[in-house]
């Protein structure tokens, strides 16, 4: 987040970038670790008042 609000992926730059989804934590290393460039996607849950891992977004 940008100061108080989302951006959109266009407008930081990461439109480029492939979302890889939870759950499958093999994967995630596998590509993590031939991956240049990754940004963590997550959600807050106002019923757990946290925010929630949704997946990866990676080069």
């Amino acid at each position: 987040m940008e100061g108080d609000r989302p951006l959109c992926l266009h407008c930081a730059d990461l439109d480029h970038l492939i979302a890889l989804p939870r759950g499958n934590a093999a994967l995630t290393r596998r590509a993590s670790k031939h991956s240049t460039l990754r940004a963590v996607v997550v959600r807050f849950s106002r019923t757990r008042k946290r925010y929630e891992r949704q997946g990866i977004l990676m080069s």
